[in-house]
């Protein structure tokens, strides 16, 4: 770095990842905050500069102070290799250094603690906290971390199911179920621990093992969570947990009856069901399982809500979001793909949007946030014909190839009375979907615009 750019960072003063120091007093505090640094973000350490911003000479030997700044970014497990340099500000020699982020698989500690850097303070993980900052930086998973579980707990037509679904129905005829979990790294070669992905798919019991799998399914009267006119618990596994929870969102969905080309009535569920399926799926792909709350799929009159615990991965910048496929549960997620409901493509949300779009409905809203991530489908504005007879339904027909109708026309076309027809095409208005034009004899019906 020139004069100029540390001029820049020392006029912008300390941040989250920028620290000043105007001596080198403990190389172990050094040590410590390298390696806080690294476990973040990266960042600059600028030995010779005060609180004031102000460059300050330092009076040790420059080449031996970088020496011991060298032996201190070793002292870090594993070493971090710095960039250290010997810069000029304002006349005055101060050293900078430079420490890279820790790549997103791996982690750095100093006497076997880890420190990472949390706004402006050093901040020392200990007990659950490690497995949190594991977490949080995907070293450590849930679908790969082993249980207590034995082969015993596990469904074995399920196993073979998925060996069929795979195209690999032999398997089990020179091999055994502990060749499978071994060969498909669902659990450990010496020991024989299985690990929590084959629990996800394949116990006898889930909730044994994981009772966080369950998915809370609620249909709500109306447009607040008040009324409640149906739930189901869904306790299961993973692709029956898929499946039961697309049937229940099915059968509390509306159909609106649509007049096509021709006059044609056509019925079809109020939201495409590829984008709720993808919803669904990507709920249960992407969850956070450390967690001990559930998924919950929320049916309203005007929208659905399906809520997942866990935020983006660390790894996937919300800029990013729907354009990469980044994968909290890779064992989770490459067997949702072998049962051909992931391709891992990232191309899951364009498809949302695309198809959304396509039913005349808004794209998809993603609430990103720091425990949770929810997934909002806002259903149409367009009016639903469900209320209507079948002469009413004929009526909103003629009026789409006709534009308006008299009521003479109406009472032609249905057969029926004055008084009959004056009921229902006033029923039509009442309900918003036809209008009045004129008075009297001259009176006309057009459709109401949406």
């Amino acid at each position: 770095m020139d004069e100029r750019q540390i001029s820049k960072i020392i006029e912008a003063g300390e941040t989250q990842d920028v620290e000043f120091k105007q001596s080198v007093h403990s190389f172990q505090e050094l040590s410590k905050h390298m390696c806080g640094l690294a476990n973040h973000e990266g960042g600059i350490v600028l030995i010779g500069v005060n609180a004031k911003k102000e460059a300050i000479e330092i009076a040790d030997d420059l080449d031996k102070l970088q020496q011991k700044i060298a032996a201190a970014a070793k002292a870090v497990a594993p070493p971090i290799f710095p960039t250290i340099e010997v810069v000029s500000q304002k006349g005055k020699k101060i050293i900078a250094i430079t420490i890279q982020k820790a790549p997103d698989s791996t982690y750095h500690t100093f006497d076997g603690v880890i420190y990472s850097k949390i706004g402006s303070t050093l901040h020392k993980f200990e007990g659950p906290q490690i497995a949190e900052f594991l977490r949080m930086r995907q070293i450590l998973s849930f679908d790969e971390t082993t249980s207590n579980a034995k082969i015993s707990d596990l469904d074995d037509q399920k196993i073979i199911d998925y060996l069929n679904l795979s195209k690999q129905q032999d398997f089990l005829s020179s091999h055994s179920i502990k060749d499978f979990l071994v060969s498909s790294k669902l659990a450990t070669q010496n020991d024989l621990k299985i690990k929590n992905a084959a629990l996800l798919f394949f116990a006898k019991n889930p909730m044994q093992f994981n009772p966080q799998m369950e998915i809370k399914m609620v249909r709500f009267s109306g447009t607040e969570p008040v009324n409640i006119v149906s739930h189901e618990l869904i306790q299961a596994t993973l692709i029956e947990s898929i499946e039961r929870a697309m049937a229940f969102v099915k059968s509390n969905l509306s159909k609106r009856i649509e007049i096509g080309g021709q006059a044609k009535r056509e019925e079809r569920y109020a939201y495409p069901i590829e984008v709720i399926r993808e919803a669904i799926v990507n709920a249960v792909a992407h969850r956070d399982y450390f967690s001990k709350d559930a998924i919950q799929i929320y049916v309203f009159d005007d929208r659905i809500e399906i809520t997942n615990p866990g935020s983006l991965p660390s790894a996937l910048p919300k800029e990013l979001f729907g354009t990469l496929s980044v994968q909290r549960n890779p064992l989770t997620y490459r067997m949702l793909r072998d049962h051909h409901y992931v391709e891992g493509f990232g191309s899951g949300v364009p498809r949302m949007r695309t198809k959304m779009r396509d039913y005349g409905l808004d794209d998809p809203e993603f609430g990103i946030y720091p425990y949770f991530f929810r997934v909002l489908l806002r259903g149409s504005k367009a009016p639903r014909y469900d209320k209507l007879n079948k002469r009413q339904m004929a009526g909103i027909v003629f009026l789409k190839n006709n534009k308006k109708m008299k009521m003479t026309e109406y009472i032609k076309f249905n057969k029926i009375s004055f008084g009959t027809a004056r009921l229902e095409v006033n029923e039509m208005i009442q309900l918003g979907y036809v209008k009045r034009v004129g008075k009297f004899r001259g009176a006309y019906y057009v459709l109401r615009e949406t």
